[in-house]
């Protein structure tokens, strides 16, 4: 093994009896001064004498990092029957993951690969608090939750809210039990590219039932992203983006402010002129000079 950097870590082991007393005969006859000096001495004698063995070990761990790429790999592409074929190889890869935290589970629903997404939830893949929101598995979140309430409003390692992974994933019972069980409407993902609501989560992708649920729930309906992509859009200047128009008809009905301007001083009218979603500038027009006839373009 070559030599690298001398480093100590303190861990704790629990030791037999006869590894004990061969522990206390080198305390005892001096050749170390502690029982923690005399178990590095044997540890450090084990390892030198097992290098055959560790070069095994490392070859394995190369393989199965191998196989997990190739199972993360095959999930983005949607081959179902590659994951498949390494599922057939490791059972456990259900639940590879990247060293950011990012699972096979959640990366099917970010990926919209669903039938790999189901093969997954059939293979019995773990599921974490926000990859339950992201299925849709509401039995799992009340499991979480009832266990750790806390959860409810905690971002995952990439930055969303289990409420904002559902809403965006169109999962309304998940979004409901979340809502009914303390999770905060107007809590922002910490991602950096959006930091959005689960509202303009919801806009985004089109789910008008999760819109309404969030509006029930006292969501703001002017509330502005501050990431980098969309710093300063309010939910009506989500919908202009996306060109909602049935969204936006009930953002404005409901009282969304379609004066506000976004980080390059844009109204939600002026951005959507801008995109040249012409319906949705007329809708919007409409509702800040109601008695003004002229086309908006």
């Amino acid at each position: 093994m070559s030599r690298k950097s001398k480093r100590s870590i303190v861990i704790s082991v629990r030791l037999d009896e006869t590894t004990l007393q061969a522990v206390d005969l080198l305390v005892n006859s001096g050749l170390a001064q502690s029982r923690s000096e005399a178990a590095s001495q044997f540890v450090s004698i084990g390892v030198q004498s097992s290098e055959e063995l560790l070069l095994k070990a490392k070859a394995l761990e190369a393989q199965v990092r191998d196989l997990k790429n190739e199972m993360l790999d095959a999930v983005k592409s949607h081959n179902l029957d590659k994951v498949k074929q390494l599922l057939d190889i490791d059972e456990k890869l259900k639940d590879a993951k990247t060293e950011e935290g990012q699972t096979a589970i959640l990366m099917s629903a970010y990926y919209r690969a669903n039938e790999i997404r189901e093969l997954l939830l059939q293979r019995g893949a773990e599921l974490s608090l926000y990859e339950a929101a992201a299925v849709g598995n509401t039995s799992r979140i009340r499991e979480l939750v009832s266990a750790s309430p806390e959860l409810v409003n905690s971002h995952s390692f990439d930055g969303y809210t289990p409420l904002g992974l559902a809403a965006h994933f169109g999962n309304e019972e998940a979004a409901a039990y979340l809502l009914d069980n303390g999770a905060d409407p107007n809590l922002k993902g910490k991602d950096g590219k959006l930091d959005n609501t689960p509202l303009h989560a919801a806009i985004a992708a089109n789910h008008l039932n999760l819109v309404k649920l969030l509006l029930r729930h006292g969501t703001d309906i002017d509330s502005q992203c501050e990431g980098e992509a969309r710093r300063g859009f309010t939910p009506l200047h989500v919908a202009a983006h996306f060109n909602r128009t049935e969204i936006i008809g009930l953002l404005l009905k409901e009282g969304a402010n379609p004066r506000i301007v976004n980080r390059d001083k844009l109204t939600p009218e002026e951005y959507a002129r801008m995109k040249g979603n012409l319906e949705a500038a007329r809708l919007i027009q409409a509702a800040v000079n109601p008695a003004d006839g002229r086309d908006p373009i």
